[in-house]
């Protein structure tokens, strides 16, 4: 979770004695794991390890948990487990035709006698029943190691329930109200799964690949694709979503139509990359959809049926047009990603302590990532997480912000990754350098490609971070530090230039708007002495900063006004109120057309330690007095603490509100220049 400190600017030395101390609890508690696990060296693999000590410590918070299975019965189990009876109206269609007594005897003859006169006169009657006791014995021949029988059963069931749900000569009597359609429209979902189950444990679902099925009487063949965004990429396995639960995500994403919903988990090519902007094992909400290009309605052919097996991504495509019909999926996007946090590097807080605690660890990885492919026409909305942090931080809001279709059509999120351990001015200065690679790179891997907007949400510290990439700097910033200009300063080339880029700069090009949530934009006096101290201790900046830096001030001492922002030793005494930077932050003349919103904490039941100790009202961090800025176009008050205020639905519905006022304010723009204008979002047709 993201950690800024924050309480009464005028605080008594008890009261920063003790926020102090419970800062050190809190960093200590962490880094008994670390010093445990006798680490040397800040690497992955050692955050791994570290993560993996830290997950035991108390239950999984995060992630997914097994949904149970009935597994395969030996001959005991079988003694007391029987297959399902069928449903009242299955059973008066057997009665119906005289062949209820035979199917408790024989349920395969039964089942076969059932087929042959669904092909004589199709029903829908005939084809739920067949379709019903088709996959009740598949399942039986499953779970009693009859694979074959297994995968025979599903098909048949399959295929009835297809014809059932699509074969033109039954649109008359086919009523969408009857509990019959929505009973076959699941056993078609069953039968395809179980289906799947058999072909991934014999290694066949998998994209290229040409599946035989066969049917009691007739043989299935089709081909498994993955179109449309995720098609380039290589699938390292499939996962069921229906086998797993999430966990710690406060709203579940599905819908409900045909398709068995599965996680793609994308090959690993390393343990982090920036190559592609992906982190390692990244899932992929896909549902699979089989259709089939059988003769419907037609008398019994004895030529295979054709058919294809799409992967869908259902964020991409939530419909299938089939016989001039539009088919919802039934799809789940939040299990796959609950199950991509089932790595206990990212349940725990440890990457983010290491990226604190370790600048030049969390160096190897930071910049900007994608949960999703990119899209050149898509607005970007970056995540900028905060201090002790990472972009898991984010899953919450991105779960439910992409959940909304309007949104998801329009714009897309990237996942900022720095280290947290340096002062905020640093960060931000890399942040701006890792966006402006980025465009350049797109910009060559797609042919025209250029940027057209951008929106930058931070929390915490992050919001910091943001506010300084879309500021003139002009001189400001740099006459805190001296009234002479750095060309004057001695020292090394590289090292001066790094600073004058710090210190002097321009605002990212084509930002439209800034949300900031929680942020200390006034500082923080819970960066006291006490914390400071530990932080010192505890925190290892880069060389760049903790010997160059200092080496500048010290060698051109006569030429600095105020040094301390070169001197400072980490984000903790960044973000101390007597920082003489946030007074010119908040006075800042923003890029041309930013608009900026905010979103604060103000619980109504402070903490037992605020209260005792006065502090001021707030999120119980951050105070309402260093939150709150003049210049916001928009600010709401939230009744939430600090670390969970980004991830309250309150702020996610505001966040929600002022993108899709972007959408709008955007198309209206297209609307008055009386171009050719973009598929509009539901909200507007409405």
């Amino acid at each position: 979770m993201a950690f800024a400190t924050e309480t009464a600017q005028k605080s008594p030395a008890r009261q920063r004695l003790q926020l102090g101390a419970s800062f050190a609890v809190r960093l200590l508690i962490l880094i008994l794991p670390i010093i445990f696990a006798s680490c040397a060296t800040s690497s992955l693999q050692t955050a791994r390890r570290t993560a993996n000590i830290v997950s035991w410590t108390g239950p999984k918070t995060l992630g997914t948990r097994p949904v149970k299975r009935l597994g395969k019965l030996g001959p005991f189990r079988r003694q007391f487990v029987k297959p399902d009876p069928p449903s009242d109206r299955t059973e008066q269609v057997l009665r119906s035709y005289g062949i209820h007594e035979q199917y408790a005897k024989s349920p395969a003859q039964t089942i076969q006698e059932l087929q042959t006169l669904s092909e004589e006169r199709p029903t829908l009657e005939k084809f739920h029943a067949l379709a019903e006791l088709a996959f009740v014995q598949g399942q039986w021949a499953r779970i009693t190691g009859k694979t074959d029988q297994a995968s025979q059963m599903f098909s048949t069931a399959l295929l009835s329930s297809y014809r059932f749900l699509f074969d033109p000569h039954l649109n008359i009597t086919r009523n969408a109200y009857d509990p019959q359609f929505r009973s076959i429209a699941d056993i078609y979902n069953k039968s395809l799964e179980e289906l799947l189950r058999i072909l991934d444990e014999q290694g066949d679902l998998g994209p290229g690949k040409v599946v035989h099925l066969k049917s009691l009487d007739r043989e299935i063949v089709f081909s498994v694709e993955i179109p449309g965004r995720w098609r380039s990429e290589k699938v390292e396995k499939f996962v069921f979503a229906n086998d797993h639960r999430a966990i710690g995500m406060t709203n579940m994403h599905r819908t409900y139509g045909l398709g068995v919903p599965l996680i793609g988990v994308r090959e690993r090519t390393s343990e982090l990359t920036m190559e592609e902007h992906y982190p390692p094992g990244l899932t992929m909400s896909l549902t699979a959809f089989l259709d089939l290009n059988c003769i419907l309605g037609q008398p019994h052919q004895e030529a295979a049926i054709q058919g294809k097996l799409m992967l869908l991504d259902p964020l991409e495509q939530n419909l299938v047009a089939l016989r001039d019909r539009s088919v919802p999926l039934e799809s789940d996007i939040t299990t796959p990603m609950a199950y991509y946090m089932d790595d206990p590097l990212l349940q725990t807080n440890v990457l983010a302590t290491f990226a604190l605690l370790n600048a030049n660890f969390a160096q190897q990885y930071q910049g900007i990532y994608m949960l999703e492919p990119f899209d050149p026409n898509k607005i970007p909305v970056v995540m900028v997480h905060g201090l002790w942090s990472s972009p898991v931080t984010w899953l919450q809001m991105f779960n439910d912000l992409r959940a909304d279709r309007d949104i998801h059509e329009h714009y897309q999120f990237w996942f900022c990754l720095y280290p947290t351990g340096q002062p905020f001015w640093e960060s931000a200065r890399q942040v701006r350098e890792d966006l402006a690679n980025l465009d350049e790179k797109l910009a060559v891997q797609h042919p025209g490609y250029r940027r057209k907007g951008m929106i930058l949400v931070g929390h915490s510290m992050g919001g910091l971070v943001s506010r300084m990439l879309t500021i003139h700097s002009r001189n400001d910033l740099w006459t805190i530090l001296s009234d002479h200009p750095i060309e004057s300063f001695e020292g090394d080339n590289a090292t001066l230039n790094r600073l004058h880029s710090t210190f002097h700069f321009d605002p990212v090009p084509n930002v439209d708007r800034v949300i900031t949530i929680g942020t200390p934009h006034r500082g923080s006096s819970f960066a006291s002495q006490t914390t400071r101290w530990l932080g010192d201790k505890l925190i290892t900046l880069p060389k760049t900063i903790a010997n160059d830096y200092t080496k500048i001030a010290l060698t051109n001492k006569k030429l600095m006004k105020d040094n301390s922002p070169l001197i400072v030793a980490t984000s903790l005494d960044s973000l101390s109120p007597k920082n003489p930077l946030f007074s010119q932050l908040l006075i800042a003349e923003g890029g041309r057309g930013v608009e900026y919103h905010n979103i604060v904490g103000n619980l109504e039941k402070q903490p037992f330690v605020n209260r005792i100790t006065s502090q001021p009202p707030g999120d119980g961090v951050v105070s309402l007095a260093s939150a709150r800025v003049p210049y916001a176009k928009s600010e709401i008050e939230i009744n939430e603490e600090h670390s969970r205020l980004h991830q309250n639905p309150h702020a996610v519905v505001e966040v929600r509100r002022i993108l899709l006022a972007d959408l709008e304010k955007r198309i209206n723009r297209v609307r008055i220049a009386d171009q050719p204008s973009p598929l509009e979002p539901s909200f507007i047709r409405r």
